[in-house]
């Protein structure tokens, strides 16, 4: 069902990744005579723009930046395992520098995502006639591009605005703004957003759609105070009930159905990466795992993806922090998506660790002895997505990047900011609505205008999106992302509530200037 969906609607992903040769002589041939009529062949020259998306869910780029840098998730040092020149005790600990290689995959994945962005874009520009089909794709991918631009200024700063592929050959641009960053993105998403496609059914499924760029017009001005030092907040919350008002999207019953290997039917899921095993990236890749979602393999034990019957066997590396873990209340249905305890196989047989702890039965335990020697089994592994059956080093399910959930706390939020950080009841009826699906049946777990507090907002977004990604985001919005957690018992400089330019790409550019503090 859903190789026929993609096939469908985002063969663009696939099919076209090899076309990097785009003459526009040689297309205005084509298009002048019998291509680029509908929007199906429009949306056939897509792919790149959306492809480079697939590098986003690594741990080894902006996911881990944004996750690994948390209170919720980490990678300690097991044994002989995960040394690796302490990267990843300095991601925890706030200590990064410019050379580290995760922060330059994250602004390489994400700036090749804005030049196919703008590959594409010029492509259309010079086609002639601008169809209605050709402009609402055209816009599509300028607010495409204004979630790369989102994500590079959330995480550097000011960064190079470059948004012409027509540039000559040795360009070096220099830094822009952050509030420069902010206004392109504001200006390109605002004014594509009336011509963006507003069906919402498997013809826009995995795409930019109106709603998608609705909730990133959504984030971008919640975080408006950090990024450019002005409140945004009644502009947030037109942006979260243009979402709502449609009626296009609605919570799912089932919490865990908007992670299963068939979610692309959530009613939910506003904007998903889509993947699929059948074509996954293998081993010998050059780019292996940086453009993969493999989640189950960078969590589980080496002998626990069993429990999942997964074709490959787990390395051992992402856990909770013990504090994120004890965060849930125990009849918390999310909590779910932690294994604890005694691991079976899929057809319940024990299994067993194969360490330093070899024979013995492999139970996770939520505590960690230690950042730099914890024992093969310990730390809750993370489970949100089903991994049933994954093969080929890559999940089937489509990765969940925008969901309605997300828009419901962010008003709930906006509100409670704008009437001095006090709940109001309209946003306590919004984090109940979550709040109800996480405690079904309990009305004594739902909030009150007295118990809704502002860190409590926060811990509740911490367990509804927890692993997702915006936990960094979040951290800094609510000024506690430098604040102790566990294994990180002081607080680190707000120097750090952005990465470095990487050091690669200065000694590239030489008209590209350091943040402060590194």
């Amino acid at each position: 069902m859903k190789k026929s969906i993609i096939a469908s609607v985002v063969v663009v992903l696939t099919i076209i990744l090899s076309c990097t040769d785009l003459d526009p002589v040689v297309y205005s041939e084509i298009v002048n005579d019998n291509f680029f009529k509908t929007e199906e062949q429009v949306l056939s020259a897509a792919g790149p723009a959306y492809q480079s998306l697939n590098a986003y869910v690594s741990p080894e780029g902006v996911w881990g930046l944004n996750e690994l840098t948390s209170d919720e998730v980490l990678i300690p040092t097991r044994g002989i395992h995960w040394l690796n020149n302490q990267i990843y005790q300095r991601l925890h600990k706030h200590t990064w520098i410019p050379t580290d290689f995760i922060i330059n995959n994250a602004w390489k994945a994400t700036y090749a995502g804005v030049t196919n962005c703008n590959r594409v874009i010029y492509l259309y520009e010079e086609i002639e006639p601008q169809t209605e089909a050709l402009v609402s794709v055209t816009n599509e991918l300028k607010s495409l591009r204004g979630l790369y631009y989102f994500l590079l200024m959330d995480l550097f700063g000011g960064v190079p605005l470059v948004d012409s592929f027509n540039v000559p050959t040795g360009f070096a641009p220099v830094r822009n703004s952050r509030a420069e960053i902010f206004q392109f993105i504001e200006n390109e998403v605002t004014q594509g957003v009336p011509t963006l496609n507003n069906t919402v059914n498997m013809t826009t499924y995995a795409r930019f759609n109106r709603y998608a760029a609705l909730t990133l017009l959504a984030k971008l001005y919640l975080n408006a105070e950090v990024y450019i030092g002005e409140s945004m907040l009644d502009q947030a919350i037109a942006a979260c009930d243009s979402v709502i008002l449609s009626e296009k999207y609605s919570l799912n019953k089932d919490f865990f159905a908007n992670f299963a290997i068939e979610n692309e039917n959530s009613p939910e899921n506003i904007f998903v990466i889509p993947y699929s095993d059948i074509d996954a990236v293998h081993w010998g890749d050059a780019t292996y795992p940086s453009r993969m979602f493999c989640h189950h393999l960078w969590t589980l034990h080496f002998t626990g993806t069993q429990t999942f019957n997964c074709e490959q066997g787990g390395w051992d590396g992402i856990c909770a922090l013990p504090s994120h873990y004890y965060s849930y209340d125990e009849t918390d249905i999310r909590r779910a998506m932690w294994l604890t305890g005694q691991q079976f196989s899929y057809t319940g047989d024990s299994l067993f660790c194969n360490q330093e702890k070899k024979g013995q039965p492999l139970v996770y335990t939520p505590e960690v002895n230690s950042l730099e020697g914890a024992a093969e089994n310990e730390g809750a592994r993370f489970a949100k997505y089903d991994y049933t059956g994954a093969r080929n080093y890559q999940l089937k399910n489509d990765y969940a990047f925008l969901r309605y959930a997300d828009v419901l706390l962010m008003k709930a939020e906006a509100l409670m900011r704008k009437n001095g950080s006090v709940a109001t009841q309209e946003a306590v009826d919004l984090v109940n609505q979550i709040r109800a699906r996480a405690f079904p049946n309990d009305d004594t777990k739902l909030y009150t205008t007295i118990t809704l507090t502002m860190s409590e907002l926060l811990a509740e977004r911490g367990r509804e999106f927890s692993t997702e990604g915006w936990r960094r985001n979040d951290l800094i919005r609510f000024g506690v992302y430098n604040d102790p957690v566990d294994f990180r018992p002081e607080a680190a400089s707000a120097t750090y509530n952005l990465f470095p330019i990487p050091q690669e790409q200065i000694n590239a550019n030489p008209n590209l200037s350091q943040n402060l503090g590194y």
